[in-house]
């Protein structure tokens, strides 16, 4: 019985996802500039990571498997160095959004941030919640 116990509550347990907040624009570089599908990061899962572009905006991030949603944050949440960055605290101005592709797994959360001008801003984008 004690064992049974056990189990049950070992099963409740939920382990917190991995975060990673990457630079989109950073990570494109002078893709911005040609239309097309571009490798922007491979996962540690080995998945590449692609932005679709098109007339000079982001309009698609897609990765093999993994899901894809739409959102949006009046935090910095992405330094200027690409690469894996901790989410930076840094409050922008209240007017100020940035916009990011998060691509998720069961195990991983890969937020890849961009400023508005990179993407076309319209009411798809939700709102991030940490």
């Amino acid at each position: 019985m004690i064992a049974a116990a056990t189990t049950i509550d070992a099963s409740r347990i939920a382990f917190a996802k991995e975060k990673h907040h990457l630079n989109g624009k950073d990570l494109l570089g002078e893709g911005i500039k040609k239309n097309g599908k571009h490798k922007i990061h491979t996962t540690g899962k080995k998945v590449d990571v692609f932005a679709e572009v098109n007339n000079g905006k982001v309009t698609a991030v897609t990765a093999a498997g993994m899901q894809v949603k739409k959102v949006r944050s009046r935090q910095k949440l992405a330094e200027t160095t690409p690469g894996i960055t901790l989410a930076s605290m840094q409050l922008a101005q209240a007017d100020v959004y940035y916009y990011g592709y998060w691509v998720y797994d069961d195990v991983t959360d890969y937020y890849y941030w961009f400023p508005a001008d990179y993407v076309i801003v319209d009411s798809s984008w939700v709102e991030y919640t940490a």
